[in-house]
């Protein structure tokens, strides 16, 4: 697979994420439980989170900070 191609399937699938994360969302909104509610809510925070951090990576190259293995962390110092 061409690096283009690739960027544009790890983009469609943070799209994707944001998607389910929005729906899941709104469940959440209309749900009575709110145990269930809050971690449906919780879910789509993650699933977000996710989308964001393919995006971060499409767009500087580089692993975000707080992913980043103790190695990854020790070569490229403190988070800006």
């Amino acid at each position: 697979m061409s690096d283009d191609r690739l960027r544009v399937t790890l983009a469609t699938l943070a799209e994707r994420w944001r998607e389910i994360a929005d729906s899941t969302e709104s469940l959440a909104i209309t749900t009575a439980n709110r145990v269930l509610s809050e971690a449906r809510y919780e879910r789509a925070r993650h699933i977000r989170r996710a989308a964001d951090d393919i995006d971060t990576v499409l767009r500087t190259g580089r692993v975000p900070h707080d992913l980043m293995t103790t190695t990854e962390l020790a070569q490229n110092g403190p988070a800006r």
